[in-house]
């Protein structure tokens, strides 16, 4: 993420429109505007508005397809709490997730007034076995920060709510509740402009000169002079393009399936950890599902493919069609809202994912507080302003780190699956009618003396012909390969999630350019 507009982004001149030769342009003036109109942005904009200042919101048209899930209001990060505290420290993670958890009731009591359907209750973070360790740390973590706000289910209870055995560890997150997105987007709209904020549809190209006192954002027929600016959402974020805004993306596939007969107690948002990333909710027979993937899926054929893959390890869809199948990107700040003031007078806030609500209503708190009290909380998530990397680098780390995971999950259950040495079937009399005769006991001389002579090893019976050992042979050779093959790609791509890793959490590698020099004196020539 680029923390200031370059000497190349694409700006107006600051002079009055009418010199510029085009058609006069309308001025709107005011004290913030708000470039997105997202969960965040609606937020801010009427807490700005009754706060006293002149709020103006700009909305990037047309608008984006909604997402098919519902969102969730709960406290929390994306980012491993362990993680957490290994970035910031442990008073300051401490600090964060009690503001998390403020902003999260804090939108739930908003949504209740506003009249937008809340519920159904609950946020469950589910793990398979090889990650079941993880879960159970990011738990007894959470509790010594925050406590009662997470509570571990077991894998009993887990089948019961899911009805599937599939995980064998769960975290419910406390309190959380599902919103219908464009409900609740459609409420804070209608709350906004209630509280006087001005919502102008931007079409075509913005532009923006955001190096002064005064910023200018300018359409095709309107400008816009601000003293503040906030660019909110990924929307907003596209629209302005790289070298005001850079936007970390992933890609993702989403859709739905009706399955017959399926019945799932719990009707929460379940997400799961460890592995890539998978998102559902079950309505009835419905089943919603998101989940990450490594490359992008340009066409329906194939992001209905890898939905069907990744629901068949839960539930039995069987040839059920995938109804609204789709791949899109998402937003992917390395698991921390972007939080953070660039030039003065700028802000951005991007949230990672789609639908993580509660962390839309701390990004609003946290960037009014500073914009209208001087609150500076909003400095505790500078160490993730940087974001992740982007271009070919980033898409090489988040694929490398994508097939990490699951050559991880592979490999830990190739080595829990035990291989079983296969036995000659004995012949029990009593099952055929014949008499069961009481073994005979013999001394131990008579008893070594009885035994058979060694088997020849080289003698191939009747069942288990050369062909048969030979099949076997290349079979146990190819799995043993594969195994190899595995993991010396979990090692190269666990090398280069690090790498990857590393970059994005220290400081940004674009510079500020360095400042002139007061006096007049040209540079000596060598």
């Amino acid at each position: 993420m680029s923390q200031s507009v370059g000497p190349g982004a694409p700006v107006r001149d600051a002079a009055p429109p009418e010199r510029a030769g085009g058609a006069p342009k309308r001025n709107h003036d005011c004290d913030v505007c708000v470039v997105g109109n997202d969960v965040a942005g609606l937020v801010l904009a009427a807490d700005l508005a009754r706060r006293g200042r002149e709020v103006l919101v700009l909305a990037p048209m047309p608008p984006a397809r909604p997402w098919p899930l519902d969102g969730v209001i709960s406290p929390g990060f994306t980012l491993p709490t362990e993680d957490l505290v290994a970035r910031v420290g442990r008073e300051d993670a401490h600090e964060l997730l009690i503001l998390s958890t403020a902003a999260a009731k804090s939108g739930l009591a908003l949504a209740e007034r506003f009249g937008v359907t809340v519920g159904p209750r609950g946020r469950l973070t589910v793990a398979r076995a090889h990650a079941a360790d993880d879960l159970r740390r990011e738990h007894d973590l959470r509790q010594a920060l925050a406590p009662d706000t997470t509570v571990l289910v077991g894998a009993g209870d887990l089948a019961a709510l899911l009805a599937t055995d599939t995980f064998a560890l769960g975290l419910g997150v406390v309190p959380a509740e599902r919103v219908p997105t464009e409900a609740l987007r459609a409420a804070l709209e209608a709350e906004a402009r209630a509280a006087g904020v001005r919502i102008l549809s931007v079409e075509g190209a913005l532009s923006a000169d955001l190096k002064g006192v005064r910023k200018y954002l300018d359409t095709a027929n309107q400008r816009v002079r601000a003293f503040q600016v906030v660019i909110t959402g990924a929307a907003a974020f596209a629209r302005l393009g790289p070298k005001v805004a850079r936007l970390p993306r992933t890609p993702w596939v989403s859709g739905g399936f009706r399955v017959p007969g399926l019945a799932v107690p719990y009707a929460g948002v379940v997400e799961e950890t460890g592995l890539t990333g998978l998102t559902w909710h079950v309505d009835g027979d419905r089943l919603a599902l998101a989940a990450a993937t490594a490359t992008p899926m340009m066409t329906r054929v194939g992001a209905a493919r890898v939905l069907r893959r990744h629901a068949a390890e839960a539930y039995g869809v069987g040839s059920s069609l995938v109804e609204g199948a789709r791949g899109r990107w998402l937003p992917e700040t390395g698991g921390m809202p972007l939080l953070h003031e660039g030039e003065r007078g700028v802000w951005y806030a991007l949230i990672p994912g789609a639908g993580v609500f509660g962390l839309d209503f701390l990004a609003a708190r946290l960037i009014a507080g500073a914009l209208a009290d001087r609150d500076d909380r909003i400095a505790l998530l500078q160490p993730f302003a940087s974001g992740t990397l982007t271009g070919w680098a980033g898409r090489i780390a988040r694929t490398a780190g994508y097939w990490h995971l699951r050559l991880a999950a592979r490999l830990f259950m190739e080595k829990a699956a035990k291989p079983v040495a296969a036995q000659e079937p004995v012949l029990d009399a009593g099952l055929i009618g014949l008499p069961v005769q009481p073994p005979e006991v013999l001394p131990a001389e008579a008893a070594e003396s009885a035994l058979p002579p060694p088997r020849d090893p080289h003698r191939v019976s009747g069942t288990a012909t050369a062909s048969a050992r030979a099949r076997q042979g290349v079979a146990a050779a190819t799995s043993a390969s594969r195994h190899a093959a595995r993991a010396a790609l979990h090692a190269a791509s666990g090398w280069a999630s690090g790498i990857a890793a590393r970059a994005a959490s220290g400081p940004s590698r674009r510079r500020r350019p360095a400042p002139e020099p007061e006096d007049d004196t040209p540079p000596q020539r060598r």
